[in-house]
């Protein structure tokens, strides 16, 4: 099996993809050798922010000289991203090998993700890495990644809605998903601060007699919008300096700070200074992600898919030095998505909206979303048929600023 033959296989399990459980992904890892036990990680749920908040953690871990394994979803481009051990990607022979090892030994038809899944923990146990940071794909609870037994530390990053459908209908019901993830004896970091969902971690952690550790706050010192880092201290005074912008990066850096420091007490040897020197270069794209026309106009790309993902973005926006004048906005989402409440939280950005669907069988419609938008008070919204022809609008567009919201799917087209 070539890259192209891998690429070809795992699309024809792409309808399989909403299947949570545990039982597929269990009997693949054994017929593969169990390549997970064993494997130190970090493992990481949330609604929001588990993705910025790995890449932070995987480029510290690489800075203080560990060999690391990244796994995170979705790709914006290629499967490959995925699955990184020191930022670097795994290669298309690789990932094709891995995937014609699984298809052969996959006692029952697995999911697109748990193939994927299991073909990082191939690739980890074969790199030896030191460390993994393994990213949740959906909820927790039964989400293939759950299949680790005994990580070093569980983190759960925040608490908000998306995918009711399988993970329940109360922030409650959400928080006692992603909590699916804790084990006995393993240490949980926990950034959600809201009383409801926090209170409903804190009793999953006592029930799986998880210790539930603290948080401490970073402060801002400085921001540069342009080379799109800020600027930080813990409370103690160490500097530190976060890669992204707004105040989730924030947030998610001091998460950061507090695994790098819990880690030497589950027997990994981490060296702070270089670490956060680690961190400062991290790379998580289309995460208000600034990027600039040979003429000097703005385009910010943030893949906001969810209301709690378009209500950070929102709120980074409205502070940033883009947010005057009449930017122009590319949007675009998924029909098992809130649409309708991602457009009334989009509409009062003002500007003017370009609407695509985003390359997915599970798009919403544009013409739908352009409706819903007009009706939360946008004025001047165009719908389009092909998502190219609005991607390539909305960069032609003469407004000095503008930004892609809605859709990763949507956001790795605007990134190519």
């Amino acid at each position: 099996m070539d890259y192209a033959g891998a690429l070809a296989f795992l699309e024809g399990r792409q309808e399989t993809r909403w299947k949570l459980g545990l039982s597929r992904i269990e009997a693949l890892l054994a017929a593969a050798g169990d390549p997970h036990d064993g494997l130190p990680a970090v493992h990481v749920a949330g609604t929001n922010g588990k993705g910025s908040f790995c890449a932070m953690l995987a480029s510290a871990l690489s800075g203080a000289g560990l060999k690391t394994g990244l796994y995170t979803s979705p790709h914006l481009s290629s499967p490959r991203e995925r699955i990184r051990v020191d930022g670097r990607m795994v290669s298309e022979a690789d990932f094709a090998a891995l995937i014609h090892r699984l298809k052969l030994c996959e006692p029952e038809e697995s999911t697109y993700f748990e193939l994927v899944t299991a073909a990082a923990f191939l690739h980890f146990r074969r790199e030896r890495v030191d460390a993994a940071v393994v990213e949740v794909g959906l909820g927790g609870r039964l989400d293939a990644t759950n299949a680790l037994r005994s990580p070093l530390l569980s983190v759960v990053t925040s608490i908000g809605w998306d995918h009711a459908q399988h993970l329940g209908d109360t922030l409650e019901k959400i928080a006692v998903e992603k909590a699916g993830i804790f084990k006995p004896g393993v240490p949980v970091l926990c950034g959600e601060d809201a009383p409801v969902p926090r209170a409903a971690l804190e009793a999953r952690a006592r029930q799986a007699g998880a210790p539930l550790r603290s948080v401490p706050a970073l402060v801002r010192v400085g921001e540069d919008w342009g080379a799109g880092f800020q600027d930080a201290r813990t409370t103690g005074g160490t500097r530190l300096r976060i890669p992204l912008l707004g105040d989730p990066a924030l947030k998610n850096a001091g998460l950061v700070v507090a695994a790098l420091e819990a880690l030497p007490g589950r027997g990994l040897a981490v060296r702070l200074a270089p670490a956060l020197d680690g961190l400062s270069r991290a790379s998580w794209p289309a995460r208000f992600e600034v990027r600039r026309t040979a003429d000097g106009r703005v385009r910010v790309i943030d893949g906001a898919h969810n209301e709690p993902a378009l209500e950070a973005f929102a709120a980074t926006w409205r502070r940033s030095p883009y947010s005057g004048g009449e930017p122009v906005f590319l949007m675009g989402t998924l029909a098992d998505k809130d649409w309708e409440r991602l457009a009334a939280l989009a509409a009062p950005l003002g500007g003017r909206f370009l609407v695509a669907a985003p390359p997915s069988p599970r798009a919403l419609p544009a013409e739908l979303l352009a409706e819903r938008l007009r009706a939360c008070g946008a004025r001047d919204v165009r719908a389009f048929s092909s998502a190219p022809e609005a991607v390539r609008s909305w960069f032609d567009d003469p407004a000095p600023s503008g930004a892609m919201i809605g859709s990763f799917y949507l956001a790795g087209m605007a990134r190519e």
